[in-house]
Parts: C-alpha cells; structure tokens; sequence
C-alpha cells in the first residue's frame, strides 16, 4: 500500500513538471510569434485606439523623426488626467503608424519655478501660439496648480508647430470640452503632421474688385489657410484698371480683340486655382463676369461664396441708432439659382445670439453687454464633417438661404438658426433701443433657418440658354460638370476679423469687446469653420473625414460619487475581506470532507 502510495505521488510529480514544461514553451513560441508576426486588436466599440487611412498616410509620408513636446503634465483636476492619458494613446497610434519616426514627451515646465520664472515661461510659450488655462477645482478640493498649458510644440526639421489638446466653448463645462477635445485630437495631431508634410501645391485666392472685405480685414483666415495653401488675390471686376492692367501689352498688339483677350487672360488666371473665395461682395457683378465664374466651376473650379442680400452694419446703428436695410442687388441670384439655392432678403432673428457693448446709464455709465438678435449663434448639430465636433459660429446680420428642388444637386446646411429664431423680411429697422427690450419668446417660432450649405453633385450652367453670351466670348463654353461641389454662405462678416484703430488683426472668430466685457476670452469657431470649408473643398489627403469619428466616453455620474461615496467605500473595504473569510471556511469545509 504504501508502494504504490508512492507510486501515484510521482506519477503526480512527473505530470506536474510535464504541464509546467509545455506552459513555458507554449508561452515562450506565442512571444516569438508576436515579435515575428505584429498584430493588434482594437477592441473597442467606436475603434478609438485605430487611425483613419487618412492618418495612416499622412504619418507614413515623414521622412525624418517628428519631435513633440506635450506640457501637459504636473499635478491637476482628473478631467485633465483623462485628456493627457488619451494624448499620449494616441500618440503611439501615430508612432506606430509612422514607422518610428513620431517621438514624444511629457513636461511639467512650470514645477520647481519662481513666479517670475512661470510668467516668463507662459509669456513664450503664449507667443507661439500655444493654450494656457488655470483648473476649475470643486468646493471641497484644494487647488493645486495655478496654471495648465494642455498644449504641445511639434518640432519638423528645424521648424516649430503649435498643437492645442484642449478645445474651449464660451458657455459650456469643462467636462463637456474635454470630451470634445478627446474625440478630436487625432484630427488636430493628424492637422499638425499635414502642416509638416505639406508642399503647397494647392492654390486658392480671395477675389476683389466688388468692394469685398480688405485683405485686412480676413487676414487671420489668409494667415491660417496659408501654412496649407498658397493664397492669393485675384480681381474679376473687367472694368477695373487693376484688372486690366495685367493685359495691356496684348490688347495694344491687337486692340480689335481687346475683349477676348481680357476674357480668356482673367479666365486663365483663375483657372489657376483650385478655389475662389468669394468674400462680402458689395457691387454688383456684370454678366460677362458671371460668365466667368460659372465656367469655372464648369471646369472643376471650387467656391466658397459669402454673400450678404442686405446692406446692414453695426457701425451704422451704432452712428445713426437706427437704420433701414436695403437691398444689395450683388446680380448672383439667377448664377446661384441654378445650382440649387437662393439667399433670401432678409434677416435672421434668434434669441441664441450673442451680443454687443452698451453703455448703462442707470449704472453710472459703465459699458455692459447686451444680447443682439441680430448676432445669431449657430451651433452645429450635424455629423457631416466640416461641422462635426464644432462649437458655435458667430454670424452678424446673417440672410436665410432657401434650397431649391434640384435632383442633381444634393444640399447639405451646415449652419442653421436655433429653436427661438425667426426671419425678418426687406426693410428691416434695426435700431439700438432693441437692446435690453422685453422679448416675446411665443414670437421667435420659425426655426431651422439655413445660413450655410453645402452643394455636391451635377451642376448645369446658367447660361446653357443664353446663346447671346455664349457667342460673345471667345471661352470654350461647357454646359455641365458631373460632380462639383461649393459652398454658400449668407454672412460675409462670418470670414472677418476684428482689427483695432492702430490695425492689429485679432484673432478670426475672437470678440475683443466681449472678452474685455467679461474678463475672460471669447472665440467662436469662426475660423475652425472657413478651414473646414476649405479642407472638404480641396484637402486631397481627407484629412477632414477624420472629424466624423465619433468616441462615447463613459464617464462616471459625478453626483452619485459624491452622494454615495461613503457606501462604495465601505463595500470596497469590507466586501474583499468577507468574502475571503467565505472561501477560507468553505475550502476549509471541502478539504476536511475530501481527506478526513
């Protein structure tokens, strides 16, 4: 008996050391077939650990190692310990994707400082374009940091890019922003490689010569769209000598084709841009130069219209106190008519709207700020793109875009008016004592009022029916195009920047006065917008399709913390303890009953 007791103890023994054998090579050939065969699973719903292909490409075409230096880090609020783990995630993402050649780090650059150190080190940091925000701390939290720079410098041979993580809205939590801010960043990191990778081979221009906005006056919109883009200007307005001049010596060569010289001189021209933007025009176009605009979109030509239908300006209510609005006559509306839309005559009213400095007498004259119905805030809702993920665009005196039933051509609005607005019809008075009036809500009940859209598909000339022109003009005429794509926009102020008396260009979609109002900055995504518009048109790398990636993060219900954190933390406490008493007595119980 006892013999083969003995017996079975080794025949145990050997088995024991056998499965241990087979697990350590079992394991050791899977971490051999990892290295030799790489292969990762995102297991994710929504897929947030997965570059877009348009990612992939773009981190694939750096040639030499991308350096980014992250500042966020150092002691502050959980929210921010969410945006800094999901940065570097990503990160790796695009390390991954680029081959190796995306490095990175993680900087607490205001620890162990003096506080002149700290406002030195913000100064520059500032002056390079980078985000610096101070916490938002609960009641019963300490603050622990005065300063939070969640922001990064991209270094490219030997050149310097700001990349922003976090995406601030006026108005909205920092729970909501720093979401937001997550499901963008591979779009904002992917934008920063696009800049480092770019060649400029695109070309696009603001066109003149029909009183549009001075180059001043979009000039951080030139700015920006330059680091993708090479911009220009060009004047469509064939009565003007700034036009003209540009062909003179041909037309006195042959002063009998002077016409078709200028026609096919300014056409040439534009045809070498992939896009005109058509800013604020505020004089009328002619036929011929209409001519010129719907054969370039025949030839493939991408536009971006903003156009206004009435003459109204806050520089003339704030004069005049009062004015009426009149009718702009700008002769677009048979050229957009055809392609599916019709910029109506009047104005949007909305009670979501932002607002102008007044002067408050009863306070002793101190300047407050005061909700303008005519200042409509719009905030996207829509998952197309350009529009995805956007905060609210600020528009000024902006018209009513009407879409027309035109099967070939598919709409899209991109902005449109809230819930309490309604539409004011030709003349509209808009007088200053609006502000601060008692407003009937019942009265604003014509939502849904577009102001921007997006047209695609098949477009028809005008002037298919026009022959008179057609012989007029020595251009090849084209009737159609298959697919095109543009887009109109009922506000020319949305494209313009502040500029102060001493001509400093503020930010596109910065408010200076209401900023100054309530001590804090004000930025609409006015400019994230004319770039997104721009993008969709003429990006071939479809970056802009990274927007659309939607990312559900589950966060916990911040109440039910605070309300039942005693519980959960007597369960955390006591639970694990009860329940190894339980397995103790209960593996106690069986053993007894198995070896008794």
């Amino acid at each position: 008996m006892v013999e083969k007791t003995k017996e079975l103890k080794g025949n145990q023994k050997r088995k024991g050391i056998s499965g241990l054998l087979i697990l350590v090579v079992f394991l050791s050939a899977l971490n051999v077939a990892g290295d030799l065969w790489y292969k990762r699973f995102d297991l994710t719903k929504e897929k947030r650990f997965t570059l877009s292909p348009a990612s992939e490409k773009l981190a694939q075409k750096l040639d030499d190692v991308v350096y980014v230096q992250v500042f966020l880090d150092g002691k502050f609020p959980s929210e921010y310990q969410r945006l800094k783990n999901a940065t570097r995630d990503m990160l790796d993402e695009f390390r991954r994707a680029s081959g190796g050649n995306l490095e990175y780090r993680f900087e607490d650059l205001l620890a162990d400082k003096t506080v002149d150190e700290k406002e030195e080190i913000l100064r520059e940091l500032y002056s390079k374009g980078l985000q610096i925000t101070t916490p938002e701390v609960e009641d019963d939290e300490a603050e622990v940091e005065k300063f939070i720079i969640p922001s990064a410098l991209v270094l490219y041979k030997n050149n310097e890019y700001p990349l922003n993580l976090l995406k601030r809205e006026f108005g909205k939590t920092l729970d909501n922003d720093i979401n937001s801010s997550i499901e963008l960043l591979e779009y904002e990191i992917g934008n920063v490689i696009r800049q480092c990778v770019a060649e400029k081979v695109a070309k696009i221009a603001f066109t003149s010569g029909h009183d549009e906005l001075e180059p001043i006056e979009y000039a951080d919109a030139a700015k920006s769209l330059s680091e993708f883009y090479k911009v220009d200007r060009i004047n469509l307005n064939l009565t003007d000598t700034n036009c003209t001049k540009h062909f003179l010596p041909q037309i006195e060569k042959d002063p009998e084709n002077a016409g078709s010289i200028l026609i096919n001189g300014v056409m040439e021209q534009m045809n070498q841009y992939k896009a005109l933007i058509v800013a604020k025009p505020r004089m009328n176009f002619l036929d011929n130069e209409l001519y010129l605009l719907d054969q370039y979109v025949m030839n493939g030509g991408k536009l971006i219209v903003l156009a206004e239908s009435l003459i109204a300006e806050m520089d003339s209510v704030a004069k005049y106190g009062t004015i009426m609005t009149a009718d702009y006559n700008l002769n677009l509306n048979d050229l957009l008519f055809r392609y599916g839309v019709r910029i109506n005559p009047d104005l949007i009213e909305d009670l979501n709207c932002h607002g102008i400095p007044v002067i408050q007498t009863q306070q002793g004259g101190k300047p407050g700020f005061k909700p303008w119905i005519f200042y409509p805030l719009f905030a996207p809702d829509s998952e197309q793109p350009i529009v995805r993920n956007l905060t609210s665009v600020w528009g000024r005196f902006v018209s009513s875009i009407d879409t027309l039933p035109n099967k070939e051509v598919k709409k899209t609005p991109l902005l449109v008016s809230g819930p309490n607005s309604r539409v004011a019809q030709n003349p509209v008075n808009v007088s200053i004592g609006m502000v601060g009036l008692k407003i009937d809500q019942a009265m604003f009940n014509k939502p849904g009022n577009i102001a921007a859209v997006l047209l695609e598909g098949r477009f028809r000339s005008v002037f298919a029916h026009r022959p008179a022109m057609k012989d007029k003009t020595p251009l090849d005429f084209k009737e159609t195009i298959d697919h095109n794509s543009m887009i109109v926009i009922s506000d020319g102020d949305l494209i313009a920047n502040q500029v102060s008396k001493d001509n400093q260009v503020y930010p596109l979609g910065y408010d200076r006065f209401a900023s100054k109002a309530f001590n804090e900055s004000v930025v609409f995504a006015n400019k994230k917008f004319i770039l997104n518009c721009v993008d969709f048109l003429c990006d071939d790398s479809n970056l802009i399709e990274v927007r659309s990636k939607k990312i559900v993060l589950r966060l916990l219900d911040k109440v039910k913390v605070k309300t039942d954190r005693r519980k959960w933390q007597l369960v955390n406490m006591v639970l694990p303890v009860v329940l190894m008493i339980v397995f103790g007595l209960v593996n106690g119980f069986i053993r007894k009953r198995k070896y008794a």
